[in-house]
């Protein structure tokens, strides 16, 4: 499988490639983990690749990343889930949180 085919297979938004978030350290494990139908839980994918992001301990440019991503995903609860573990992290400080705050209440989505 290429690693195309993995990340539409995966749902994950084009974003992820295009932001530099898929890098070859996770993709490469996902994609030889991968069993046929494992597409029919894409998110788990997609939560695997938001975590190995937190386990980096992700600048405040990639927490905010994350954040945009969180606004594009395809699951709103994990989205969500996703927004609250960014609200908690080491490089989130005060005004990245009021940012994520008032961007969360704009586009209806909660941190």
């Amino acid at each position: 499988m290429t690693r195309g085919e993995y990340i539409a297979l995966m749902n994950f938004p084009r974003e992820w490639e295009q932001w530099d978030m898929l890098p070859d350290a996770f993709l490469l494990s996902a994609i030889a983990a991968y069993k046929p139908g494992d597409e029919s839980g894409s998110e788990h994918d997609r939560n695997g690749a938001f975590h190995f992001w937190l386990r980096q301990n992700p600048s405040k440019n990639q927490l905010l990343t994350l954040f945009r991503l969180s606004l594009l995903d395809p699951d709103p609860h994990l989205a969500s889930d996703w927004r609250g573990y960014i609200s908690k992290a080491a490089g989130c400080d005060a005004e990245l949180l009021e940012f994520l705050r008032t961007k969360s209440i704009e586009g209806g989505a909660q941190v």
